[in-house]
């Protein structure tokens, strides 16, 4: 059964991400942020079976059971990025966050 994808939205937003926020962008505080810190021992765990997977929809399934396991914390974490016109942080959505997931468990992929 598929639950449905969360939207980008610019209705779930804040001023002050939580622990459990996942930063998206560049830069040391980001990298730094405590969610990022844990987002990434989450895809850690899980980049070797990413890489040695042999099916697109396998590679799928995993990045979007990092961003399931995000949103399923308590208290729920979300990935945000920041307007730069105001200062405020908005949820990406689910599809953008498994980009970005997808992404970092193909990062340094040699040293797997």
């Amino acid at each position: 059964m598929n639950k449905p994808l969360i939207p980008p939205s610019t209705m779930t937003h804040t001023t002050t991400p939580h622990n459990n926020d996942v930063l998206c962008g560049r830069g040391g505080t980001i990298n730094a942020h405590p969610g990022n810190e844990q987002y990434r021992k989450f895809v850690e765990r899980k980049k070797r079976v990413y890489l040695t997977a042999r099916f697109k929809r396998e590679k799928r399934l995993i990045a979007s059971s990092i961003v399931d396991e995000v949103r399923n914390l308590d208290p729920a974490g979300r990935f945000l990025t920041k307007d730069p016109h105001s200062d405020v942080w908005y949820d990406v959505g689910d599809e953008k966050a498994r980009d970005k997931t997808s992404q970092a468990l193909r990062e340094n992929a040699l040293s797997v």
